[in-house]
């Protein structure tokens, strides 16, 4: 049995299976330019500081511009131009430290779940940080260890069995992510417990070319991204054209709801309580994860528009992957943990939003949609005026 073989057979017994598995991301165990600095700032994020702390903090501050400077200079693009981005990124790249200190590994799937990692150069040792406390846990091993709770400051501190697997869970025990060393490199690949949407089945129900094409590309995609698009079709395809005073009039309510609309509400129905419960964990680390990148940016407004400017519409589509997958929750009768992680998100986003420029995501389709399907979604596009009620 191979190395692959291997772990896809541990996994299957901890109820993984090789469907639930996003892409591989590799992190390279390396280190770089301005690694003090660097690790103050990261150090300091850790302990929950912010833009705003920064400024009454004359070393933080200091640190903080001096790494924001050469980042800055290193940008390779839009997205990576997000100062938190940019740390995240090129904190694996500074010159080798001692061998006792953990290295920062840049990873956009921790990153997505408001989780950061870092490793030792033997990648031995492991911590595990939420950006912002929240509660986890991580198995130092694939086989039926205990997990290491993280602590009140949400740090996980483990040391990996000679195989070198883990497991990061939720607090609930749900799998989110399952990594292992190979050679100089770190391999990360995100879990999704509960069965992707069938969203190639349903592109011949619509004649939307727009909608065809964003179902298409859910063919290869992972499962929060094919849930997503499930929730996109049921909320923003265009309906087709009908008589709605002739249905009415004879008693065809029903018809006025298409079936390309009902295919995705029937499928979050479906699915049994623990995946629901799965896919809402998920979408709860989104959306803490989301809202700190979004006070992130608030803190920034105005010392660099452009740069807000620029990371603006990447935000919104989280937010609006979010908003599917919560129509979605809430068609299988829960969601209520997801509102609640949404509130104070969204009090935020409007801030900003109010304070960036208009015509930003002027020819952005699927954010002229939200803004027409849903005029207080802060999120849709900066064409339309947003109406907060």
């Amino acid at each position: 049995m191979n190395r692959k073989q291997l772990i896809e057979s541990q996994l299957r017994a901890l109820g993984i299976t090789p469907e639930m598995l996003g892409p591989v991301e590799h992190l390279p165990l390396q280190a770089t330019p301005d690694y003090g600095a660097l690790v103050e700032v990261q150090d300091e994020f850790h302990l929950g500081a912010t833009r705003a702390q920064a400024r009454d903090v004359p070393s933080f501050g200091k640190a903080f511009r001096q790494a924001m400077s050469w980042l800055k200079k290193d940008a390779v693009s839009q997205d990576d131009t997000e100062p938190t981005t940019m740390l995240r990124r090129h904190a694996s790249m500074a010159p080798a430290p001692p061998e006792s200190a953990l290295l920062p590994a840049h990873s956009s799937v921790m990153d997505a779940l408001g989780l950061r990692i870092e490793v030792d150069p033997a990648g031995r040792d492991l911590r595990v940080i939420s950006r912002e406390g929240g509660a986890f846990q991580v198995r130092p091993d694939l086989h039926a260890v205990e997990a290491q709770v993280a602590d009140a400051a949400g740090i996980a501190r483990v040391t990996l069995q000679q195989d070198g697997r883990f497991l990061i869970e939720s607090a609930a025990g749900s799998p989110m992510v399952v990594g292992w060393r190979d050679s100089r490199n770190l391999l990360l690949r995100p879990v999704y417990p509960w069965a992707a949407p069938p969203v190639e089945e349903w592109t011949t129900m619509t004649t939307d070319r727009w909608m065809q094409d964003r179902l298409s590309q859910g063919a290869r995609a992972d499962a929060w991204t094919r849930t997503s698009l499930a929730g996109q079709l049921a909320r923003l395809c265009e309906p087709e054209s009908r008589d709605v005073a002739a249905l009415i009039a004879s008693g065809r309510l029903q018809d006025l709801v298409s079936e390309v609309e009902l295919a995705p509400r029937r499928w979050a129905r479906a699915l049994p309580p623990s995946e629901k419960a799965a896919l809402e964990q998920q979408a709860v680390r989104r959306a803490e994860a989301l809202g700190d990148d979004l006070t992130d940016l608030f803190d920034t407004l105005s010392a660099d528009m452009a740069e807000a400017s620029e990371s603006w519409a990447h935000l919104c589509h989280r937010r609006d992957d979010i908003e599917s997958v919560r129509l979605l929750l809430k068609e299988a009768g829960t969601g209520a943990a997801l509102d609640a992680a949404l509130e104070a998100l969204d009090r935020t986003g409007r801030a900003v939003r109010i304070n960036l420029e208009a015509s930003l995501t002027s020819d952005d389709e699927r954010l002229r949609r939200v803004a027409l399907g849903d005029p207080s979604a802060w999120w849709g596009s900066t064409d339309f005026e947003a109406h907060y009620f």
